[in-house]
């Protein structure tokens, strides 16, 4: 019965994520697709790692008392690739066989999406992001990410430019509220962080959570009061590693920079 689950909540996400009519035509030509395994040839060892350094990390949801440089987003911009004229932002290489979403959000800002993305499958896009940016990026499709409602759960890749360090960009993949996919990330310098390969399945027992979408996923590994889940964190920490991602607030240096604020990523197909 949980194997024919599976099956179902992967076809529903599929189906969610087919493009509407049209979308082809609104698309700009893909950029070159990226190397995965070129960029994480580099290893570890050459290149400075954070644990934190001076990226902007979500601790607290919207309805939090924060000072914040910009207010939440009413409705979330649609693009299908923007104008790369130099400025800060990111390259997203979809490799799924078809069109996906990928959503900016804001820090605190969880309900409605500041951008959004669609993507062709094998293609690559890329965003521009305002300097200042504070936030993460997720996967998932329009039904959920854009229903007005908070969607935490799944993999995040995590960016912020610190305006008051010359404007370095710094980024991490997080799966501390959950995984929904592999995400990997890196500068112009190859300086990378993240991952590629399959960790759904065949985890044990207590480390699965269901996202709106019916999609089944690694569960968040911090709960309320960042008490730590133990069987999803451990089951990230043996797949993947905590010098990769962060699997909680405690370990490894999950962490890069770039001086010119600039990242690329490349994002294997999850369950979105």
């Amino acid at each position: 019965m949980a194997r024919l689950t599976f099956y179902i909540s992967m076809l529903v996400g599929a189906v969610a994520a087919l493009p509407s009519p049209g979308r082809t035509s609104k698309a700009p030509p893909s950029l070159p697709n990226a190397d995965p395994i070129a960029v994480m040839s580099v290893p570890q060892s050459n290149f400075k790692s954070y644990q934190t350094g001076g990226l902007v990390r979500y601790n607290s949801t919207e309805d939090a008392k924060l000072s914040k440089r910009w207010d939440c987003s009413s409705s979330p911009t649609l693009t299908y690739g923007d104008t790369d004229d130099g400025g800060p932002g990111i390259t997203i290489d979809n490799d799924a066989s078809d069109w996906r979403g990928f959503y900016f959000y804001h820090n605190s800002c969880d309900s409605v999406p500041w951008k959004y993305i669609w993507i062709a499958g094998k293609s690559t896009q890329f965003v521009s992001i305002p300097t200042g940016w504070e936030g993460r990026v997720q996967r998932g499709v329009d039904d959920t990410m854009l229903n007005g409602q908070p969607q935490l759960l799944g993999s995040w890749l995590e960016i912020s430019w610190d305006i008051n360090n010359g404007n370095t960009g710094w980024a991490d993949v997080s799966l501390i509220r959950g995984c929904d996919g592999a995400i990997l990330v890196w500068n112009p310098d190859g300086n990378w962080k993240g991952f590629t390969q399959w960790v759904l399945d065949g985890a044990p027992d207590g480390a699965y959570d269901q996202k709106n979408d019916g999609q089944w996923v690694i569960k968040a590994t911090e709960g309320e009061n960042a008490a730590i889940n133990t069987i999803p964190r451990d089951w990230d920490i043996q797949q993947i590693g905590s010098d990769y991602v962060y699997v909680d607030d405690s370990h490894g240096s999950p962490v890069i920079s770039t001086s010119n604020q600039r990242f690329s990523s490349f994002w294997p197909d999850g369950r979105p």
